[in-house]
């Protein structure tokens, strides 16, 4: 690899802290979790990547040259910063902090929503979750384009490369003057409702369309 090519990595900078902290190779390397030879050729190959000496060693003593002593604090924050990174990273990852957006048909999101996400807050406290009350038709666009995570609605004929789960079965009932021949029956077909004058949703909603 070329010289220019070389950069410090992670290793590298907690060796450095490790030798820094104990001015011992031997105490650094029991923290480490390495052997002395391990840890000398970590921190030689820092030291050759930075172009210069760091530390100052002897057989009794272990102390900072004056750029040791410069990347010293430098070298606590940027770990300080990686470590909170990943932190953050893993909690996200896990769900125990974030933020999650979820697309919804109205009736869901008036009816079933409330009570789910009385459960998911339960479980993670920290995760906020925003909801979006769309027609059907908006919640396929927005999970399409990823201005949600999760989208609940009617599968449509053409799912355009989404990925459906089927969540819970929602139930059509007919409402009719109780002197309408459909009255007092138990079932009532498409077919049928096509013959009746029915007031529907407004486009483009899709219990208009299945009608």
């Amino acid at each position: 690899m070329d010289k220019k090519d070389k950069y410090m990595n992670v290793k590298q900078l907690r060796a450095f802290l490790a030798v820094a902290q104990y001015l011992s190779f031997a105490q650094a390397g029991e923290r480490l979790n390495l052997s002395q030879p391990a840890l000398s050729l970590t921190i030689k190959s820092l030291e050759e990547d930075l172009g210069g000496q760091l530390l100052t060693r002897t057989t009794r003593n272990v102390s900072l040259t004056p750029e040791g002593e410069t990347l010293l604090p430098l070298a606590r924050q940027l770990m300080a910063d990686w470590d909170n990174t990943e932190e953050l990273l893993r909690q996200r990852f896990t769900l125990q902090m974030g933020r999650v957006s979820i697309a919804a048909m109205p009736s869901f999101a008036g009816n079933l929503l409330p009570g789910a996400l009385k459960t998911f807050r339960g479980r993670y406290p920290r995760v906020n979750v925003a909801v979006h009350d769309v027609v059907n038709e908006q919640v396929l666009e927005m999970v399409r384009h990823r201005r949600v995570e999760l989208g609940i609605g009617f599968e449509p004929e053409s799912s355009n490369a989404l990925s459906f789960t089927p969540f819970y079965m929602d139930r059509f009932v007919a409402v009719v003057s109780t002197e309408s021949p459909l009255a007092g029956r138990a079932e009532v077909s498409w077919a049928e409702l096509l013959n009746e004058d029915f007031i529907a949703l407004q486009r483009p909603s899709a219990v208009r369309l299945l009608l």
